[in-house]
């Protein structure tokens, strides 16, 4: 904090240096994948300054860098909004690092990249009913699977991440509630109990044991999606290496842990009869704008849900 008394600027210190020691600072508060993020970050420019054996500065961070930084990451095959995300953590450690008063050159903020529209399935609830009735005809594994889909349909009527409905138990449950301090913004959500989760707590006795770590939960949730039959054809672009790529998938090969929650708020949206910042008060979004990205609406699901307006009756 002295680093604020100084009576002139400081001079530049190594970029991943500040990084780092900022990175200490703030990760015991932050979440893992936070951390994550910012390793990554400072992996790519440790191994940029390498290729082109250069020392970089909190004053090296300057248009010309982050525009040749951009090219670089592009290269190695990485999604755009992955770029922008990362392009966007430099510029807010440079700005730190001005605040700090190390010397930091203002020309970094002239790169501005915008996130492209990001492409991810949500699920209907005729979709979710179907999945939560159906019935596992082999018996092998068949206690696993469901245990899966038992636990993928309750984020999918809770709005909660993974690492929040993988821990639930019968004391997060009370009255017609559930109540649930969030481990990624540690705060309390309140949601209604739907039917479906009542049934399923009263099938597992109150607790539903999972001991997957995500990455196991997400491989074996598409195994199961599959067998339920949610082989629809879905075609997406994205860019990735700076090129336009067009994908086509089968929609069990899109679902993720993630799904459940983005088809909650979805589907909240949905039936017309809940306020947008209730549900935000769900989700924790703080802004319409970034609630209204995250839900995912197509132009069908538009249609529906406004036909009934009076503005199409006589």
């Amino acid at each position: 904090m002295n680093h604020f008394r100084q009576s002139k600027p400081l001079e530049g210190i190594y970029f991943t240096s500040f990084a780092r020691e900022t990175l200490e600072r703030r990760s015991r508060r932050k979440s893992e994948h936070y951390a994550a993020v910012y390793d990554a970050i400072i992996n790519h420019i440790d191994r940029f300054s390498e290729l082109y054996n250069c020392d970089i500065y909190t004053n090296s961070i300057t248009e010309e860098f982050l525009d040749d930084f951009i090219i670089y990451l592009e290269d190695r095959g990485l999604m755009h909004n992955t770029i922008v995300g990362y392009i966007q953590k430099i510029q807010s450690l440079v700005r730190r690092a001005g605040q700090y008063n190390y010397a930091v050159d203002t020309t970094y903020n002239g790169v501005d990249l915008e996130e492209e529209p990001t492409f991810a399935v949500f699920l209907s609830m005729n979709e979710i009913t179907r999945i939560y009735y159906y019935k596992f005809e082999h018996q092998d594994k068949r206690k696993a699977k469901e245990r899966i889909r038992d636990l993928f349909v309750i984020g999918c009527l809770t709005a909660l991440r993974y690492s929040d409905y993988s821990t639930l138990t019968n004391q997060n449950l009370i009255g017609e509630y559930i109540v649930k301090r969030t481990k990624k913004t540690n705060v309390d959500v309140k949601v209604p109990i739907h039917d479906y989760v009542k049934e399923i707590f009263e099938k597992y006795g109150g607790h539903i044991p999972c001991q997957l770590c995500i990455q196991h939960f997400n491989k074996y949730l598409k195994l199961v999606m599959r067998e339920v039959g949610l082989t629809d054809k879905i075609t997406y672009s994205c860019t990735k290496g700076g090129k336009l790529i067009t994908n086509t998938r089968e929609k069990w090969e899109l679902i993720s842990s993630h799904t459940a929650r983005r088809s909650a708020a979805t589907n909240m949206y949905l039936t017309g009869r809940m306020k947008t910042l209730e549900i935000m008060r769900l989700t924790g979004h703080r802004s319409e704008q970034n609630f209204f990205r995250y839900i995912r609406l197509t132009n069908d699901d538009t249609a529906r849900s406004i036909s009934g307006d009076m503005f199409f009756r006589k």
